[in-house]
């Protein structure tokens, strides 16, 4: 029985082929067109996630306490820690395998991913609010395991469409969501009655409304407990490298606001992330092109071989780095009055505009760091991007220690910049090595040859499916 009723212009195989690239065995290119198309609607619809993450911030930042805001900023990194679980398990390999699915099986394997992430969610939020609890966030336990609920239904719904690069078609739900929540935000604050809680509780109904405008863009068939079972075995063996990946990721970029947090107090926790916000501003960049690299990767990689999905990605990350670049010059350069604007001219954050230049350059980092990261989870590297995310987290953990205590919130800043340089230091190594060593396996072709031969693959990991 199929659930949903509506479906939005399903791309199919050939269109995913167009859009990566792939022509024939004889070659990979790359169309400027479609490109530009679909990774401007990549952006868009980051873009408004990030625009309203980015205005809900400042509300809050310029309206709660700093004890209360550096509390928020505690809770949103826990979130994003327990919604990679769900990304890397449930969305990411979703990603692989819906995009190579026929019309037949879409609905039962939506069905069946809905499923599996509502059994995570259901066991994550339990350590949601074992966490508040023990921090003793007691005002907040109810509010943020309820956002907790209706933002992980926002995003498995979005992700589902995401999924079938229908990006045009989550931009509605998406402006719900997260422009919505800043609007109500404000009102509050307007209106003089915002408080820690009633934020929280306010997200919880923009996630909630706009879970329901994704799912109503879906079509979903009743779930199959056995191949539920069946799906979660597969999903896992897919996920395990992401899960690894990107809690070494947030581990590292949470690690910092804890240890602040710890050394120096919410306050000044509060402080970091007021600098994260603005150079967050290259967010929709990084997260939206970051949305589509591993199932172009993945995809390019079972035409031919690794070089192949480099080139395959290697305009969308062209695509991406002048706006970065752009961005992180403009903060460079006006720091101060960047914070001016965010914050007002009695802001106690307007003592970080050092350090928000630092996190500008940080940024740029991140984004070359990140897009390697993806490509090399697309094909199938995942023990490579993982060593060189231990690295990072290592380089992070001893710059933390060595510098918060002393410098503060700027030492966090001095601390991220310098292990983003080691993260991506060692992903353009990780990537070069890997090229390298697979030209040295592939046979000898002419000059003319439009791309190289595949190499032999019995020695690679094994395929996601």
């Amino acid at each position: 029985m199929i659930i949903g009723s509506i479906r939005v212009c399903s791309e199919t195989s050939s269109d995913l082929h167009l859009l990566v690239g792939i022509t024939t065995a004889e070659g990979i290119s790359m169309s400027a067109k479609p490109l530009i198309e679909k990774a401007s609607w990549t952006l868009v619809d980051q873009g408004v996630v990030s625009f309203g993450n980015f205005l809900l911030n400042l509300l809050l930042a310029r309206t709660l306490s700093e004890e209360d805001y550096g509390e928020f900023a505690l809770f949103l990194g826990a979130i994003f820690i327990l919604r990679n679980i769900d990304y890397s398990l449930i969305s990411y390999p979703l990603s692989l395998r819906l995009c190579i699915a026929s019309d037949e099986e879409r609905a039962g394997l939506l069905g069946n991913t809905v499923l599996l992430a509502a059994t995570l969610a259901l066991v994550l939020v339990v350590v949601m609010a074992l966490g508040t609890t023990l921090l003793e966030f007691d005002n907040i336990v109810l509010p943020a395991c309820l956002c907790y609920l209706c933002w992980q239904a926002q995003e498995t719904s979005r992700r589902c469409l995401l999924a079938d690069f229908l990006y045009r078609a989550a931009v509605a739900g998406d402006g719900i969501a997260f422009v919505g929540q800043a609007l109500l935000v404000g009102l509050l604050a307007w209106l003089d009655a915002i408080t820690l809680p009633a934020a929280l509780y306010v997200m919880s109904v923009t996630f909630g409304i706009g879970a329901i405008v994704h799912a109503s863009k879906l079509r979903y068939a009743w779930p199959d407990f056995a191949d539920a079972r069946l799906l979660a075995r597969e999903y896992l063996s897919i996920g395990k490298w992401s899960l690894i990946n990107y809690q070494l990721v947030l581990t590292r970029f949470q690690l910092l606001p804890w240890v602040l947090a710890a050394f120096a107090g919410t306050a000044a926790t509060a402080s970091l992330q007021a600098g994260l916000n603005i150079a967050n501003m290259m967010n929709p960049i990084i997260m939206g092109m970051g949305n589509a690299i591993p199932q172009l990767a993945a995809h390019a990689y079972r035409a031919g071989d690794t070089i192949g999905a480099a080139r395959a990605v290697y305009g969308y990350v062209l695509f991406g780095l002048g706006p970065i670049l752009l961005i992180a010059v403009v903060a460079v350069l006006m720091p101060e009055l960047l914070l001016r604007l965010a914050y007002g001219p009695s802001s106690p954050y307007l003592t970080l505009a050092t350090g928000l230049q630092l996190l500008a350059a940080a940024c740029v980092l991140e984004y070359i760091a990140e897009m390697i990261n993806k490509t090399l989870l697309g094909v199938q590297a995942g023990s490579l991007a993982s060593l060189v995310n231990v690295l990072a987290l290592g380089a992070a953990v001893v710059l933390a220690f060595a510098l918060i205590g002393q410098l503060g919130a700027f030492g966090a800043c001095v601390a991220l910049l310098l292990a983003n340089l080691v993260r991506a230091t060692g992903a353009v190594i990780a990537i070069a090595w890997l090229i390298a060593n697979e030209r040295s396996r592939a046979p000898v072709r002419s000059a003319a040859a439009v791309s190289p031969v595949p190499i032999d693959k019995t020695h690679a990991a094994p395929t996601e499916r």
